[in-house]
């Protein structure tokens, strides 16, 4: 067995890099990077609204690494950052229209791509899959929610065109 390539993380990796260069042209499109698309779509996915630390989280960084990302995101309007009615300490990400936008265009590419990643995979199997997945990726957010984000040494760089 090949420790990679036999294995779920292996192809998952695999899978995650195949859908990013699905992806690229419409990123690409769009004139927005990797690290932009992944801090839209924390937001898009809690729902277009989300506070920063929960954004953060999301995406298994600290809240201040996530501020230059967050910065740029703004200046290009994307994003909309501000302080919370409740609390003002703590700070609400809202996409923009254009952001929404741009979120709409990337997952409709990713849409396309998925459509040609299960043909000819019968319909139950693609459900088993998806099931799954779910309980691994449940699973996994439970451990990482046990690791401080220090730990995990990922960061988002807002390097957009």
């Amino acid at each position: 067995m090949d420790d990679m390539k036999d294995s779920l993380s292996g192809q998952a990796g695999l899978l995650c890099e195949l859908l990013t260069s699905a992806m690229e042209p419409k990123l690409q499109e769009a004139g927005i990077s990797l690290g932009t698309f992944e801090l839209l779509s924390a937001i898009y996915a809690s729902g277009g609204r989300a506070t920063q630390v929960e954004v953060a989280r999301r995406l298994g960084i600290t809240p201040p690494s996530l501020s230059e990302a967050v910065k740029a995101a703004c200046s290009r309007e994307l994003v909309e950052q501000h302080s919370d009615s409740d609390d003002a300490r703590r700070k609400i990400l809202k996409l923009t229209p254009r952001g929404k936008k741009a979120m709409q265009s990337i997952v409709k590419g990713v849409s396309f791509a998925e459509t040609k990643m299960v043909e000819g995979i019968d319909p139950a199997q693609i459900n088993l899959i998806i099931d799954l997945l779910r309980r691994v990726n449940l699973n996994l957010a439970r451990f990482l929610q046990e690791v401080p984000p220090k730990k995990r040494g990922k960061t988002i760089k807002p390097t957009d065109k």
